[in-house]
């Protein structure tokens, strides 16, 4: 059956959203980045727990995850924390989580199991670098193709992505560089990449796998990015999460506006 965009586009947009904004956890060794940035760019992000929530039965991380509408797991950590089934939790919240590595996304050393294979760190940023899939294309409206979406960086090359031969199971690859897979999202019912080491058979809530880069750079985990892909990650976050993007519009979206790539948002 095939579905009309503007549906799957709402579909893609969670329904984690309250009037009173969403509850979100951020589980990484420095979270302040991600906390900076979620501040600055969404009008209804409320981070109630930050900090290394890698081991998902823990009292500690049991009592942060009361009342949170979205988890975020982060970049800067150590994924060994998320091996040997001590993040395997996470896989079966009935709420979105968005991860920004496929370090802890793999099923290698016994990860978290999203899609197979490991993670690489040899494809180039260089030029039109990033390759938004025809399922990218579908998912969130943007057109398929070729596009600059990060700086060339200290080093020049990505890394972080997940291996361009993985299976995701019964996700969607949206974007990928040099063949890596830099971006993938799981619908509510979509069977991770590997069920084994993701200790569940289907996610019973959407899955967002949305790779940062981790190379040296002076401003931080975000900083790696063109305007152009600055705005995506916000506008795609934004709807994965429910949040609202700020101030609406933003100068960055309205650039976007003449190139036909804007999202179809969800209202509260």
């Amino acid at each position: 059956m095939k579905y009309s965009k503007a549906l799957q586009l709402i579909t893609f947009s969670a329904t984690v959203g309250l009037a009173s904004g969403a509850n979100i956890l951020v589980s990484a060794l420095d979270t302040s980045e991600i906390e900076a940035f979620l501040a600055a760019n969404y009008s209804d992000a409320n981070v109630t727990a930050a900090g290394d929530f890698s081991n998902f039965n823990a009292a500690s991380t049991q009592s942060a995850l009361d009342g949170v509408d979205l988890v975020i797991i982060g970049r800067s950590l150590s994924s060994s924390a998320y091996a040997n089934g001590n993040a395997d939790g996470y896989n079966g919240l009935e709420i979105p989580v968005l991860n920004f590595t496929s370090y802890t996304a793999r099923n290698a050393g016994n990860r978290m199991g999203w899609h197979t294979g490991s993670a690489t760190n040899n494809k180039s940023v260089a030029g039109n670098e990033t390759t938004i899939t025809a399922a990218g294309s579908n998912l969130l409206g943007v057109p398929a193709g070729a596009y600059d979406l990060f700086d060339t960086n200290v080093g020049g090359d990505f890394n972080g992505l997940g291996t361009g031969t993985a299976s995701v199971g019964g996700g969607n690859v949206l974007a990928t560089i040099g063949g890596d897979i830099l971006a993938a999202y799981w619908e509510t019912g979509a069977a991770p990449g590997d069920p084994a080491s993701a200790g569940v058979d289907t996610f019973p809530a959407p899955r967002l796998l949305m790779n940062l880069d981790d190379d040296p750079r002076p401003a931080g985990e975000f900083t790696a990015q063109t305007a152009l892909g600055l705005s995506l990650t916000i506008q795609t976050i934004g709807d994965f999460g429910g949040l609202t993007p700020v101030p609406e519009p933003s100068s960055a979206l309205l650039g976007l506006t003449g190139l036909g790539l804007l999202f179809v948002r969800r209202r509260k």
